[in-house]
């Protein structure tokens, strides 16, 4: 794949988004299957550039991006369910700090779905002050796998949450958004 992929993602996520009294509407972008299919090509191609063993994903939108990258990449998906979901078997579990609502999330990851010593990479469709990737990176850790990259849609993560997260690469950047 070439950086025109991630050139052909980037513009298709810029033309699709939508803004819904104040909300971002990342889901307008998924529902149209030529941007579906460049904005997975385009997180595919930044996400194996990292070289990992599985791609995870946090619900809900990371449950639709995430396992796409994977298929489009020929590995597995590792789940993140959010506040006690349904997830039969041994869980590791962390609280998130305060997100961008100012919602703390308790997220869980099956500890036998991290094998030790794997690459994971983290795909969601935003990044803003990173408390769901920190815990994730913290959980894929005790499990004793790393996540070694942070791949999204759009990357608003302050220079702080920049610092703690493994490296972002993004299609959009805040500055780019409508």
């Amino acid at each position: 794949m070439t950086r025109d992929v991630v050139g052909q993602g980037r513009w298709h996520a810029l033309e699709h988004l939508r803004w819904i009294d104040g909300d971002a509407d990342v889901w307008s972008m998924l529902q149209d299957h030529a941007a579906l299919s460049a904005i997975v090509t385009a997180l595919a191609d930044l996400a194996g550039r990292d070289r990992p063993d599985c791609i995870v994903g946090i619900e809900s939108r990371g449950f639709v991006l995430a396992p796409a990258v994977a298929v489009a990449l020929g590995i597995g998906f590792v789940a993140v369910r959010k506040d006690g979901a349904m997830f039969p078997g041994s869980l590791i579990s962390r609280r998130t700090e305060v997100d961008y609502r100012g919602q703390q999330r308790t997220l869980s990851m099956r500890r036998d779905h991290l094998q030790p010593g794997a690459r994971l990479v983290l795909v969601d469709d935003w990044v803003e002050t990173g408390s769901q990737a920190l815990v994730v990176a913290e959980l894929a850790k005790e499990g004793g796998a790393e996540v070694v990259s942070v791949v999204t849609i759009v990357d608003e993560a302050s220079d702080t949450a920049r610092h703690r997260l493994p490296p972002i690469h993004s299609l959009v950047t805040g500055a780019d958004l409508p």
